[in-house]
């Protein structure tokens, strides 16, 4: 091989090797630490959440619901947290509420629940919701992981829904990142 071949085949393996080596840092490198304004959880993100905020009414008083979410090709991470008046925590019972949640979370997704049960979530109890949703117009066919759990007078959820077209002991490896990545501020 000529200097000027074996150098040129040399540069293109080198490229090759780069590029080859750039995908897995890159995925690496987008997750980040996130917490909100108010400081009240600490979680790793794929990237840059969008932030909704929802109200609803009810009689005696409004809830508010915050979202952070991200959304990476088929998989979504995120965050809803809702503020519970007293009122509602006076004359509800937290079993009451987290069944409710449950219904309403698994409804708005069109999901069919596989489990429900007990867990603990940076050492407060939760409990941690699997289930599955079905390929939609905008979304493949997931797997999801939701924990649920009070923090004070604040109801989180932390869900993690895979594309279930992805590796299942990469999607597993993912979503266990974001949830041993959560964090809440001491004294909570």
């Amino acid at each position: 091989m000529a200097p000027t071949a074996f150098r040129n085949s040399m540069l293109q393996t080198l490229s090759l090797v780069a590029a080859l080596l750039a995908f897995p840092a890159t995925a690496e490198l987008e997750w980040a630490p996130f917490t909100p304004a108010d400081t009240s959880f600490r979680v790793d993100l794929p990237g840059k959440p969008e932030i909704e905020t929802r109200e609803r009414w009810f009689p005696a008083s409004s809830l508010v619901s915050t979202v952070y979410k991200v959304r990476r090709d088929g998989d979504i991470f995120g965050v809803n947290h809702t503020d519970l008046p007293g009122a509602i925590l006076f004359v509800t019972s937290n079993r009451y509420i987290l069944k409710s949640t449950r219904e309403g979370f698994l409804e708005s997704s069109a999901a069919t629940e596989i489990a429900f049960e007990k867990s603990e979530l940076d050492g407060l109890p939760a409990h941690r919701l699997l289930y599955a949703i079905p390929a939609g117009e905008d979304h493949p066919a997931q797997r999801g992981t939701a924990m649920m759990l009070f923090v004070d007078k604040r109801l989180f959820i932390f869900y993690a829904e895979m594309d279930e077209r992805s590796d299942p002991k990469q999607a597993e490896s993912q979503a266990q990142r974001f949830f041993r990545s959560i964090h809440f501020p001491s004294g909570k």
